[in-house]
């Protein structure tokens, strides 16, 4: 402390202060004096540079740091978010186009099947996919992906080094090997984890993209909440077999009770599907007594048991001029 000192008071004695510093015998400021301020005033250029410069200069440097680094770290949110946008446009025209400025020359993609590297490696691979190369005409048809979501990279900056998370997407695949008599359809649902890194044409670079698939890869009693933990690599003969089994005329096919809705596949897992229906009522009736209004379902759906759910309406109506009747 004393050092610091000592230098501040040899730079302020070749600093032209005016009387307070000069005056060998200074007058005492009267009740109605300001203290002598000039110091302020003078162009500092034309002095040496004491500590005390150094430590303003110090105060604001600290300042424009941080908001530097606020303002990268919106950038790269903004960024994410168009990403995901563009992730979302390439599920949906199943990457035609792919959109390569958003990916590393030398990006990295491994499913439980395939491992490769390279835009072009990666790029092909989905076009053979897809019907759009001579192999693919051979092989495959009626490729679809269905997007179901695309969340994560969040951005965190700490201490300056910026973060950006995981984009995991869910999706739903089905393709056709058209190449078998029999046609068979293979259905594959599970998650994509994109790794990215800041930087690139974009702004946002993806690294490496890896596929899990939900019949083969979840591991029992991990948190769902956390699809990096809760998917786990398996080996690829797990993968042939569980492709394999597709393949096969009496491959898995889920029991139908009877003629079925259209419906979404949101899931095809070890030995069950996942799937959205949509809203359908079956039968309705008004009813006075619910074990009334069972009977009457029960004489269209035989043997229904008494007990049974159903979706009752009861309208909370007494005061209005047309009475409604509770249906189920």
């Amino acid at each position: 402390m004393m050092k610091i000192l000592s230098k501040i008071l040899i730079a302020l004695s070749f600093v032209h202060c005016g009387h307070a510093f000069c005056n060998p015998r200074p007058r005492l400021p009267s009740a109605r004096t300001s203290p002598p301020l000039s110091c302020q005033t003078h162009n500092p250029s034309r002095h040496h540079r004491g500590g005390v410069l150094k430590s303003t200069a110090s105060a604001d440097a600290p300042a424009a740091g941080t908001q530097q680094s606020e303002q990268r770290t919106e950038d790269l949110i903004s960024t994410v978010s168009k990403l995901k946008r563009v992730l979302a446009q390439e599920y949906i025209s199943f990457f035609d186009p792919m959109v390569s400025s958003w990916y590393k020359s030398d990006v990295t993609f491994v499913d439980p099947l395939t491992s490769l590297s390279g835009v072009d490696s990666y790029r092909n691979n989905v076009d053979m996919l897809a019907g759009r190369t001579l192999m693919g005409k051979l092989l495959f048809d009626g490729a679809g992906i269905n997007l179901h979501s695309v969340t994560g990279g969040e951005v965190t900056d700490s201490n300056g080094r910026v973060q950006v998370d995981d984009v995991i997407t869910r999706w739903t695949l089905r393709v056709t090997a058209k190449v078998l008599p029999w046609k068979p359809e293979a259905v594959f649902s599970g998650i994509s984890v994109y790794k990215l890194q800041p930087g690139g044409k974009e702004g946002i670079t993806i690294v490496g993209q890896t596929d899990y698939w939900d019949s083969i890869n979840i591991k029992e009693g991990m948190d769902p909440s956390i699809p990096q933990t809760q998917y786990q690599k398996v080996s690829k003969s797990s993968a042939i077999q569980d492709f394999l089994g597709q393949l096969k005329p009496d491959g898995f096919r889920a029991a139908a009770a009877a003629p079925e809705l259209p419906y979404l596949l949101l899931r095809r897992g070890d030995g069950y599907e996942l799937r959205r229906y949509p809203g359908f009522v079956g039968i309705e009736t008004p009813y006075e007594r619910r074990d009334y209004g069972f009977g009457s379902l029960g004489a269209f759906a035989k043997d229904m048991n008494p007990l049974a759910p159903s979706i009752m309406k009861v309208y909370n109506d007494n005061d209005d001029a047309v009475f409604k009747e509770k249906t189920m």
